[in-house]
């Protein structure tokens, strides 16, 4: 049974097609040119994505091109307004945003300022536009331990109205790297997230997935994590199941994203529906829909791989919301 979707749960605002759409408009706001790279087919939307399309191919200088638009508070607003408003008429009732306020500060816009602009544009696309957006300030792992902590002490100033996560290189910065600014928010009502579990270093291969693992653990026991994205080993270790279960712990899955960037041969690999039988709060999600596949791909190709039942359908459709971080 395909399960109807009504919200998502990791979604990165720059990685979405809503805000690429816009990127001509986001370059005017901000007062810079269209970078050449992409000049000729800015105007078209499928000829853009076709350039973005391949995860493996300069992914990081790709992003650039999106974030690059998004140096000016106006930019800022105007791209999260259509991000939302997109969602919406997606038929979505409930999304959780994923925004770095440190990949925005190129032209002199500071951490707080974008952080600020990000948030008012999702409180703004709440009361207007009928969808609640719950935004998740993130830390780009790249960043420098400082850095990640003035982003978490940001978080903690919203009381619980915006969570904190940690996104892109895990291979080259895994979790414990910032296990100080996540100490700070213990004991506040700041939600936790993490990408964990989704790649680190190739070699040695025999030791991949317990190098995955391990990044889980230390998601969940160091950082005390509520939620984890991807967790692509985690039906392999029972304990950890057990431990998601009992604590409540939500996996936003990705899996046609983990697919498409290599990190599972087959998306079987990640027994969703084992996951579903033993209680884990797991909800289907497209990461970055721009250049990955999109939310209804998502959906049909894991049902036609492991055929939902009605109660597991159910759980995907209720879990949306029985996991949501919003207060």
């Amino acid at each position: 049974m395909q399960p109807r979707i009504r919200g998502l749960h990791h979604d990165h605002v720059d990685g979405s097609l809503a805000v690429a759409k816009t990127l001509p408009e986001l370059y005017e706001l901000s007062g810079l040119p269209i970078p050449s790279a992409i000049a000729s087919v800015a105007d078209d939307t499928e000829e853009l994505a076709k350039f973005f399309r391949n995860p493996h191919e300069n992914l990081v200088k790709k992003f650039s091109l999106i974030t690059g638009a998004l140096q000016t508070e106006e930019a800022i607003r105007y791209a999260v307004r259509e991000y939302a408003r997109t969602r919406r008429r997606e038929g979505y009732r409930y999304v959780e945003a994923y925004f770095a306020p440190q990949y925005h500060t190129k032209r002199g816009l500071a951490v707080r300022d974008a952080a600020n602009a990000f948030y008012n544009a999702m409180r703004s696309a709440d009361s207007d536009l009928g969808i609640k957006v719950f935004p998740h300030l993130c830390i780009g792992r790249e960043a420098d331990v400082e850095t990640g902590i003035a982003i978490a002490k940001i978080a903690l100033e919203y009381d619980g109205e915006m969570a904190l996560n940690l996104v892109c290189d895990e291979a080259a910065h895994p979790p414990e790297k910032h296990l100080p600014a996540y100490k700070l928010t213990f004991g506040s009502k700041v939600k936790r997230d993490c990408h964990a579990g989704e790649w680190v270093a190739k070699e040695p291969a025999a030791t991949y997935r317990a190098r995955l693992a391990a990044n889980i653990r230390t998601a969940l026991f160091d950082l005390r994590c509520d939620g984890i994205g991807h967790a692509i080993p985690l039906a392999d270790h029972p304990e950890l199941v057990s431990y998601v279960v009992d604590h409540g712990v939500r996996i936003s899955g990705c899996p046609l994203s983990n697919l498409a960037c290599g990190a599972v041969k087959t998306i079987e690999e990640l027994r969703i529906g084992e996951l579903l039988d033993r209680g884990v709060c797991y909800t289907l999600n497209p990461d970055d829909d721009f250049f990955l596949p999109p939310m209804e791909e998502v959906v049909e190709k894991c049902d036609a791989v492991f055929r939902f039942t009605e109660s597991q359908a159910r759980q995907l459709e209720e879990n949306v919301f029985g996991g949501a971080f919003a207060p």
